[in-house]
């Protein structure tokens, strides 16, 4: 199989957070381990002509966490999607959508069947307050690692001040908004509807914040972050932080023996979603697991980097394997295994 991996800036590949991926290691492994072409040809060059992506290649590219730049990296991979459908896209474009985006993979997270924990999407805060609202709710912004952006709603005062907080503008904004409106039924060309265009003005440029209302899950004491490379998982036990509700970030984690509930759970995300490599944030309760977040591309690597086993299935059974696993050949290992499973 001919694989181009496709690094940002020259050598930027997302994995280590700024630090990214050892992409010649990765290289080497898919060569000289399972026989593969590989190529390293920079994103840029590729986005300026599709041609130099062979036939049926494999395309391993990377995200960046700056949204002007991903963005145009979504508009790349999606036309590529659109214009070589014969490209294999690795993460898929699913993946890459749900990156810093949990708005998205709240969408993409019922469109496969996957309906706990249940969240909803919505655009603003006037579509949400449309709707029939129950406290407490976990409030998401769609951007934002190490739990930045998660808060506990329990009333509608707590709601009501995030609301006020999102929609504040500085002195410039509301000086430029105060010029516009005094000019907005200068041109009467436009042929202003009256009984619509003064309601309108102030709601068009309103500030506009999409966000992701989800269930709240109470009591939990931990979450798991699971990583699947190939048919491998890496597992990590996350407390939650003192006197609050939430794990990531918490800085209290360690390797533990998760539950089988837990791993035939995250197995059956990753069957779901029919990909390669993964990162899970999942919760175990006395009746079920739950997918609250993930991540499929540039996921922090420290519950795979850290530990000193990985859990595999044989035959239908658990096995708890005791190795040290390298980032950048289970990167390999789990794209070989991908183009041969998923």
């Amino acid at each position: 199989m001919h694989i181009i991996i496709a690094p940002i800036h020259d050598t930027f590949f997302s994995g280590r957070i700024w630090m990214g991926l050892d992409i010649e290691t990765i290289k080497t492994t898919l060569e000289s381990g399972f026989g593969h072409t590989v190529e390293i040809v920079d994103f840029a060059k590729i986005a300026g002509d599709y041609s130099v992506l062979p036939y049926n290649a494999v395309l391993f590219y990377t995200a960046s966490y700056n949204e002007n730049y991903n963005q145009f990296i979504k508009d790349v991979v999606f036309d590529i999607s659109q214009s070589r459908p014969d490209v294999l896209l690795l993460p898929n474009i699913d993946q890459l959508y749900s990156f810093e985006n949990k708005g998205y993979q709240e969408l993409y997270k019922k469109r496969i069947g996957i309906k706990n924990v249940p969240g909803s999407y919505f655009g603003d805060t006037d579509d949400f307050l449309a709707t029939d609202v129950s406290y407490p709710f976990v409030y998401k912004s769609l951007r934002g690692a190490m739990s930045s952006g998660v808060q506990l709603i329990n009333t509608g005062e707590e709601f009501h001040r995030i609301v006020r907080k999102g929609k504040k503008i500085g002195l410039v904004e509301r000086l430029r908004l105060l010029k516009k409106e005094r000019k907005k039924h200068k041109d009467q060309s436009l042929q202003p509807v009256e009984k619509y265009s003064d309601v309108n003005f102030s709601k068009f440029f309103t500030k506009r914040n999409p966000f992701v209302v989800q269930q709240f899950v109470p009591g939990l004491e931990c979450d798991y972050k699971v990583l699947q490379f190939g048919e491998k998982y890496f597992v990590l036990k996350r407390s939650v932080r003192d006197n609050d509700f939430k794990a990531s970030g918490s800085g209290k984690f360690e390797w533990v023996e998760p539950s089988e509930k837990v791993l035939d759970y995250a197995e059956s995300v990753i069957v779901k979603m029919n990909v390669p490599f993964n990162s899970l944030d999942i919760v175990e309760t006395a009746d079920y697991c739950a997918l609250v977040e993930f991540q499929g591309i540039g996921f922090g690597p420290l519950t795979l980097i850290g530990s000193s086993f990985y859990y595999q299935k044989f035959n239908g059974n658990w096995q708890k394997i005791m190795a040290k696993s390298n980032l950048e050949t289970e990167y390999a290992n789990a794209i070989h295994c991908g183009l041969n499973k998923f």
